[in-house]
């Protein structure tokens, strides 16, 4: 992205990215610039959700030493060939110690089929569990899972909140996600044309439900060329929101902000 000048910093609206994972590789030769030029966007705050046990501590040091960067730790349902059982554990004794804004990244991924299911569902269930005991709330991945999800919500009757990362269901389901405290994370998927159907759906979300995300390094918008997202990317998502949305880009702007600082409360 092009450097901000004097009087786009003036006029420049404040987002924050709920979902950008800057620990991991592909940022590992010039992750301080990419966040630099994601702050001088106008980027206050950005959430790195963790996937994996091994990546625990590089997302806490990157909070300690980045200003406006929060930890969420948790075990990923795509990597259940790497978590192991003593993850559990480790997660938990995490949570003991703190700061973190969030448990997460977790959820139920079934896109490739249900060959896991009964493993993924004892993980997210253990990991909802803690988040509940730590009046946390939960980042979640969810893919061809919404019912499932949302079962294991009201069965726990969990209602600490959170983010539901790329969300792609229906207006009913983010009515029930709204019940137990949900936002729903909108991002780059929205910047394509031929999304007719979710850019219809989040053209109808209740705006105090929306939150902005990157997803970075992955899931770049239409207007990434370079082929690796980054954080500052969130400004256009941003934009594709303000063209299918009625309100103004100050009211965007921020609404969204107070929610997501409302859900990890920032």
């Amino acid at each position: 992205m092009k450097p901000v000048s004097t009087k786009q910093q003036k006029n420049k609206l404040e987002l924050i990215d709920t979902h950008c994972h800057l620990d991991f590789p592909e940022f590992d030769s010039d992750r301080k610039r990419i966040y630099q030029v994601a702050r001088e966007h106008g980027l206050t705050d950005l959430i790195i959700p963790g996937v994996k046990r091994d990546g625990w501590r590089l997302i806490r040091q990157l909070s300690a030493l980045m200003e406006g960067v929060h930890s969420a730790l948790g075990l990923h349902p795509m990597f259940m060939d790497t978590h192991k059982e003593s993850d559990l554990h480790d997660l938990e004794l995490a949570l003991s110690v703190g700061p973190l804004v969030a448990v997460g990244e977790i959820g139920l991924d079934f896109q490739h089929g249900r060959a896991d299911q009964s493993l993924q569902e004892k993980f997210f269930h253990n990991q909802l569990h803690m988040a509940k005991d730590a009046n946390l709330p939960v980042i979640l991945h969810v893919r061809k899972a919404h019912e499932d999800v949302l079962k294991q919500l009201r069965m726990l009757n969990f209602k600490n909140g959170g983010v539901i990362h790329a969300f792609n269901g229906d207006l009913n389901q983010a009515r029930r996600y709204a019940e137990h405290g949900f936002k729903l994370g909108v991002g780059g998927a929205i910047t394509f044309q031929r999304a007719v159907k979710i850019r219809a759906m989040v053209a109808e979300l209740p705006l105090e439900q929306i939150v902005m995300e990157t997803d970075a390094p992955d899931m770049p918008p239409a207007t990434c060329k370079s082929g690796r997202n980054t954080p500052a990317h969130v400004f256009d998502n941003f934009r594709a929101l303000c063209s299918i949305r009625q309100e103004s880009s100050a009211t965007l702007a921020r609404q969204t902000t107070l929610n997501a600082k409302q859900v990890f409360r920032l």
